[in-house]
């Protein structure tokens, strides 16, 4: 198991969105999805333990969802942010290693707002944002498809199924937002119609 130490909190849509890597070889768009769909994926497992650990609240807090209980599969391929809704921003509290390696960088401490996001272009940053208010304000699950394609070496298109999931300390507002994506799912076939589909509606 992975250890995993957090700090204190830092005082520091369904859209298409496309962008393309400046520095290295990773193209990336995302559709939103239903939760009952991104469910029949690895998600199910941090959605289940995410549902168990807030009992009767609308979210547990990150202390209670416990990400160093994950498995070290689960946890790689998650990150989390610290989220302020006045001022609004968005800081990477904790970014796992298997994010790194496919993106070859490490968001930890960043705020989304400065970040130089590499791939990022103007317009995913704001759509991320957008993403990102979307929790904040409806404090539910955000199920999506996340199309992480190598675009140079291999040109194979991979559809990886992905959650958003609103975190609070207090009960009452989302103060964190844990994201997970599965890129352990045997399903591509699967995912690409769907991606398809959920593209082709726009």
């Amino acid at each position: 198991m992975n250890s995993v130490i957090f700090k204190g909190p830092d005082k520091r849509k369904s859209e298409r969105h496309a962008d393309t890597r400046v520095r290295s070889d990773v193209s990336v768009s995302s559709v939103h999805i239903s939760l009952s769909a991104v469910l029949n994926s690895g998600c199910a497992d941090i959605y289940a333990r995410w549902d168990a650990c807030r009992g009767d609240r609308f979210a547990p807090s990150w202390q209670d969802l416990d990400l160093s209980s994950l498995s070290s599969n689960q946890i790689k391929y998650t990150h989390m942010v610290d989220v302020t809704a006045v001022p609004f921003d968005i800081v990477f509290r904790f970014w796992g290693t298997g994010l790194t390696n496919v993106l070859n960088f490490d968001r930890t401490g960043q705020s989304l707002l400065t970040t130089d996001m590499g791939y990022l272009e103007e317009a995913r940053r704001t759509q991320v944002l957008s993403d990102y208010r979307d929790v904040l304000v409806k404090r539910t699950p955000m199920p999506f498809l996340w199309d992480a394609s190598v675009t140079r070496m291999y040109g194979q298109r991979l559809i990886v199924p992905s959650i958003r999931l609103p975190l609070s300390s207090d009960g009452r507002s989302v103060t964190n937002i844990v994201t997970h994506f599965d890129f352990a799912s045997q399903d591509q076939e699967i995912w690409e119609e769907m991606f398809g589909v959920h593209d082709r509606n726009i």
